[in-house]
């Protein structure tokens, strides 16, 4: 990836919405936490006040911070007692838990001279993510029509990514659209601006779709499509969702912005969930773990040192209510991307701003995304229907690459289900032979890793771990090393074993002598264990590699699986 010019975000932190004081690129970094930039030393000297509880007065800065459990000598929430029941049970899935992905690779597959269109289907699509990393993929010279189908059976994940492709396609001006879709996909609360873009274009675009199916019954199915020049956004929605879909654009009545910010850190913040955090923030470096409680408690995707104030507005599309947060407390930007690919973005010498990494790798990608959608001939096409039943709703369209997600982890549909639905959707070789399927398989090593396989690796995977992370005197029976160490064995697994075995438990050699399809045994999109540590302890940056998996919320025992039919 070519290098991203960052200047214009981290700009000097002595700076405010309302007061503006300073509107310099910042250059020099707080030496304590290296979270923010100033312009002078003058800035930094007329902000620290401002600043300091978020750095010298932050224990989560310190390098030596150790987790409450341990500093006062009690069992952590997560050891012991009852069973933990689910927190916040709403637990929707509105931003990706797995890096994105091009799902084309067209230079491995089809070659980047290919003539002839493509279709693909994302069809238990989650967020925007991976069709904006294939999109800015596509070769530039690539001018054939391209059939982007999305799905998902939960109607809030379709609305959003229904939004946010219009804030693209209505939008001329990639700096605005870039940060009205960043905003609206992660951040909590909005500025009025984007709120204005809502309440006008945007609902000007589905209220007349609303009014022309007032009197019908609650699940009428109407289509709608909205064409861009050679682009268009074909959405197939009920009744009931479009109505949804409209009042998604607008903040419930009477919520006000403290309101918002108090159901949200009920979740974010929970008192019964410290441990559950801390425990989190045990495995990340210093400037990681205050950049991710900053998130958590403004909830507002920015560089650190980056004013808040004018995000008055709750995210409607968040809010869908007043009583309730819809994302589990650990909910993350961050795990829907690489964190290398993060950590490559400069931010100058703030080093540890993370998510001011990530909000500039972002616009990045979107503003690519925006531009790409201007030259090329684009559909997409939109559904909020349950998987199994897309072969209806798509029909006769056949596609080049099929991306599934994890259902077909078999606690979903599994994958003699997912092939039996979906896999009869790909298309034939005789059509196109780099046609692909690819599935994820987020539980098949745990699944595996019984107690019985734990008794028998625990301890060689324990001096794994150790080789990455050397032990130090416990400090107690709750020393949060000790839990730390527990916790990155899943790093070291031997993932091979445990999903041939999988793969064994759920016939799949008979699964391809039944269904006519066959897994590849070489790759042509994607990495099978794309997050699995890739050097040994002994190798130069292995230490490294260890501890931002370690810290990323990934496990590494992320499988993807490439399926195509049998050849003749």
């Amino acid at each position: 990836m070519a290098a991203i010019n960052s200047n214009l975000d981290f700009i000097c932190a002595n700076w405010s919405q309302d007061k503006p004081k300073c509107t310099r690129t910042g250059k020099l970094a707080c030496k304590e936490c290296k979270l923010v930039l100033y312009c002078s030393s003058d800035c930094q000297r007329a902000h620290w006040k401002t600043h300091r509880p978020d750095c010298r007065d932050n224990p989560l800065v310190k390098v030596n911070w150790r987790p409450r459990w341990e500093t006062e000598s009690r069992v952590p929430a997560f050891m012991g007692g009852p069973r933990q029941q689910a927190f916040n049970h709403q637990r929707k899935y509105l931003w990706g838990n797995v890096p994105a992905f091009d799902l084309v690779n067209i230079s491995s597959n089809e070659g980047v001279s290919y003539t002839k269109g493509l279709n693909l289907l994302f069809a238990a699509s989650g967020d925007l993510r991976n069709v904006i990393k294939t999109v800015i993929s596509i070769p530039d010279a690539f001018r054939n029509p391209f059939k982007i189908y999305m799905n998902d059976r939960d109607g809030d994940v379709v609305g959003r990514n229904a939004i946010m492709l219009l804030l693209a396609l209505t939008e001329d001006d990639a700096a605005i659209a870039t940060e009205n879709i960043i905003h609206l996909w992660y951040s909590a609360f909005i500025p009025q601006s984007l709120q204005d873009t809502l309440k006008g274009k945007i609902r000007g675009l589905v209220q007349g779709i609303c009014s022309k199916i007032e009197g019908k019954s609650s699940d009428a199915i109407l289509a709608k499509t909205w064409s861009f020049g050679s682009r268009s956004l074909r959405l197939v929605l009920t009744k009931e969702q479009w109505f949804n879909l409209l009042s998604s654009l607008e903040p419930p009545p009477n919520l006000t912005i403290e309101r918002a910010r108090e159901i949200r850190r009920n979740i974010t913040l929970a008192g019964s969930r410290l441990d559950f955090r801390e425990r989190k923030y045990f495995a990340q470096p210093p400037g990681l773990r205050a950049s991710a409680q900053k998130f958590r408690k403004d909830g507002v995707l920015f560089p650190f040192g980056t004013p808040r104030a004018s995000f008055t507005i709750p995210n409607p599309t968040l809010f869908r209510n007043t009583d309730s947060w819809p994302m589990k407390d650990d909910a993350d930007p961050l795990h829907g991307w690489q964190m290398s690919e993060i950590s490559a973005v400069s931010s100058g010498t703030a080093t540890n701003d993370i998510y001011g990494k990530l909000f500039v790798l972002l616009k990045d990608l979107l503003a690519r995304f925006h531009r790409r959608l201007g030259t090329l001939d684009v559909s997409f096409h939109l559904l909020n229907v349950n998987a199994e039943d897309l072969h209806d709703y798509v029909k006769p369209t056949t596609f080049d690459r099929i991306e599934v997600s994890n259902i077909s982890d078999a606690g979903y549909l599994g994958m003699p289900r997912t092939i039996g639905y979906i896999g009869r959707l790909l298309k034939q070789p005789n059509e196109n032979p780099n046609a692909t399927l690819v599935a994820l398989f987020l539980n098949a090593v745990d699944e595996m890793y019984d107690d019985s396989e734990k008794r028998k690796a625990v301890e060689s995977e324990i001096k794994q771990v150790w080789s990455y992370m050397p032990p130090r005197p416990p400090t107690g029976p709750y020393d949060a090393d000790i839990i730390i160490g527990d916790v990155a064995t899943q790093q070291v697994r031997d993932v091979d074993k445990h999903f041939n075995s999988y793969m064994k438990m759920q016939n799949f050699a008979m699964l391809t002598e039944l269904s006519g399809m066959e897994f590849k045994r070489q790759h042509t999109i994607i990495d099978p264990w794309p997050l699995r540590l890739k050097k040994k302890p002994h190798q130069k940056g292995a230490k490294e590699e260890f501890l931002t998996l370690l810290s990323s919320g990934h496990s590494g025992c992320e499988r993807y699986m490439e399926w195509r039919h049998k050849r003749a």
